[in-house]
């Protein structure tokens, strides 16, 4: 930073200190104006200096104390030193040894000394004025000092009266010193200048209003965006602006250190989001701040979040027109949809894996009134309890070890004034269980390791392949819930029961990939001789088998028959060294109930036998999960989720 650039100004009532003060500070390559004024005007002349862009005011002696006192700005005085005053007695010693020795506002200390040593007598002058100094030293002249020492209008009124007068000059490590320091305030005041240029900037940029006050209530600073907030201007103290900092909890955060954290606040006639907080230096609050907003601008940023989800693909695929079929079944299951769709209550798929459960879910979503707010799913059978409880609620930071820094929405929250699809909902636990009822009933959430309620609105779509029913019964899964769940209940048919719709769902699923028709009319027949245990998604998986091994495109009905051979072989046949299908029904029942009538029901010995198979085909597979699944003609989610039913995982 080049010295010549900054601005210093010395204001003295001394031609001959101002003139070794300028000539000092040239030959350091520092510019220095210089304004000669009386005691009287020296405030009102550095003032004028002040606003006309001088960074420092320097004052000699009495001047500077005079200006430091009544400026309330930086001010470097030109200070004598003992030295410079020994210098002047000195001098003074030559014309008498009876010598004045003039001081601002205070006589200094150790002048007895000074008589001593140099074998004078000294008479102090005090004074705060020119009038208090000329009368000072008329009366001193009266009574026989023969020399003046001081500063340059001490000597001038000395000679008038006829006596010498001697200026005490500063030397060279004095106005070095007082120099240095100007440089070092100007420094600093040119990076607080630029901080605060910087704060402004970000103020002004910000959409929140700010408007910060001092520990007495003052307002000391607000943005352009508080201004026309507030329509007025805070700064000034009215009585609509007392008001406005009262509705905005800044009382609170003074006197009580209490911080306000988006509350919703009245202000004058508009609705405000609000955070307030004290400002602490030391534990003691020095201020506070608080940082406002329209609720309408807030309402407008959540519109542009949930665009903002959809891009990122928390939006619906599929319309209820997906639900490939023109069975009477499926015409039923569509209107119904429809009608189910427009109303805001909770709606419980039921049926089996593969039926398409989440595709009707979708569906409901894209014709419901909610259909351009987020629809966000997850499979609730995938997820172990501590993880589905932070996906769909969320969490704080430092909740749980390896919790993402600032903490993370829940898909509750991510699909707020939207639906959430919460698959296979028959397998949450007890604990989350009691979780989602209390989000059904009260429409609020919490985030794991988080102290704040966040209401939320969202429709609840579930599913189960489970007859929550007879879970309900068991004591699986609780009543309250079920209850709330099924307020609307839709139930998707097995393929195998509206077989007329494969013909149509072939062609869609073919359409999807881009291909042409390549199934002939006794192709279709014998894909509706089939059962399809695993229904629309073993369809889907056999169409794409059947277009991957066909030949120059030419319909093979000889190859779809080897390939649905194949699934009637894997839902029948065991595979090698396990069981034969013979030997079912005593591998499946228990001894005790191999010679008696069964106390259970058909469905739990179905269950014992499912799960008897199931752990033959993992001991054959040697627990090779992925062929396990494939060995059964299931997917490995089914799979999954069967052996936790049986206890086998």
């Amino acid at each position: 930073m080049d010295k010549k650039d900054f601005r210093f100004a010395f204001v003295s009532n001394s031609s001959a200190i101002a003139a070794t003060v300028h000539d000092y500070a040239a030959r350091l390559g520092i510019g220095m104006e210089i304004s000669l004024a009386t005691m009287e005007k020296a405030v009102p002349v550095a003032r004028s200096l002040l606003e006309k862009g001088t960074e420092v005011i320097l004052g000699g002696g009495a001047t500077g104390k005079l200006l430091r006192q009544q400026l309330h700005k930086p001010v470097v005085t030109i200070a004598r030193s003992h030295l410079d005053v020994l210098r002047a007695l000195l001098y003074a010693r030559r014309h008498t040894h009876h010598i004045a020795l003039t001081c601002y506002d205070a006589p200094p200390t150790g002048w007895e000394v000074l008589e001593k040593l140099l074998g004078i007598r000294i008479v102090t002058i005090s004074f705060t004025t020119t009038e208090t100094l000329r009368e000072g030293i008329n009366q001193a002249v009266a009574n026989g000092v023969g020399c003046v020492v001081g500063g340059g209008i001490c000597a001038e009124i000395a000679r008038n009266l006829g006596c010498e007068g001697v200026v005490v000059t500063p030397g060279s490590d004095v106005m070095q010193r007082a120099l240095e320091e100007a440089v070092n305030i100007a420094v600093s005041q040119r990076l607080e200048r630029e901080q605060a240029a910087w704060l402004r900037g970000i103020l002004d940029s910000l959409h929140e209003g700010i408007v910060g006050v001092d520990a007495q209530g003052k307002v000391i600073t607000c943005n352009s965006r508080a201004t026309q907030l507030l329509e007025a201007d805070a700064r000034k103290t009215t009585p609509f602006v007392t008001a406005a900092l009262r509705s905005m909890g800044i009382p609170d955060a003074l006197q009580r250190s209490e911080q306000g954290k988006d509350t919703v606040r009245q202000v004058g006639k508009y609705e405000f989001i609000v955070n307030s907080r004290p400002i602490l230096v030391n534990s003691e609050v020095r201020g506070a701040v608080a940082a406002f907003r329209p609720v309408e601008d807030i309402r407008s940023i959540d519109v542009k979040l949930r665009a903002h989800l959809r891009s990122k693909g928390f939006a619906t695929r599929h319309d209820l027109d997906t639900l490939t079929g023109n069975s009477s079944v499926m015409c039923q299951l569509r209107g119904k949809a429809r009608r189910f769709a427009s109303t805001e209550a909770s709606v419980l798929i039921q049926g089996e894996t593969g039926t398409g459960k989440e595709l009707l879910a979708h569906g409901i979503h894209a014709a419901s009134p909610r259909c351009q707010q987020p629809f966000v799913a997850i499979n609730c059978a995938a997820l172990s309890e501590t993880l589905l409880e932070s996906e769909l609620f969320g969490h704080d930071e430092g909740a749980f070890t390896g919790a993402r820094r600032g903490g993370k929405d829940g898909l509750f929250a991510l699909a707020n004034e939207g639906s959430i699809f919460l698959d296979e909902i028959g397998d949450i636990s007890p604990a989350l269980q009691a979780l989602l009822l209390r989000v059904l009933e009260s429409g609020e959430i919490m985030r794991v390791g988080g102290d704040r309620v966040i209401p939320v609105n969202v429709r609840v779509i579930s599913s189960s392949w489970k007859n929550l029913v007879d879970e309900v019964h068991a004591g699986r899964f609780r009543a309250d819930l079920y209850y709330r769940l099924t307020t609307l209940s839709l139930h998707l048919p097995p393929l195998r029961h509206r077989l007329e719709d494969i013909p149509s769902i072939v062609r869609t699923l073919l359409a999807r990939r881009g291909l042409p028709d390549h199934f002939s009319l006794h192709g279709l027949r014998m894909l509706s001789e089939y059962t399809w245990p695993g229904n629309i998604r073993e369809l889907e998986s056999l169409v794409c088998r059947y277009t991957l091994l066909l030949d120059n495109g030419v319909p093979d009905d000889t190859l779809l028959a080897e390939l649905l051979e194949e699934l009637r072989a894997m839902q029948t046949v065991p595979p090698s060294g396990t069981m034969h299908p013979l030997s079912l029904e005593n591998d499946c029942m228990p001894s005790q109930f191999q010679q008696f009538p069964s106390p259970l029901t058909l469905k739990e010995q179905l269950e014992v036998c499912e799960c008897s198979i199931l752990k033959k085909t993992l001991v054959s597979t040697n627990h090779n999960r992925a062929l396990a699944a494939r060995t059964l003609g299931i997917s490995s989610n089914t799979l999954w989720r069967k052996l936790k039913v049986c206890k086998l995982c």
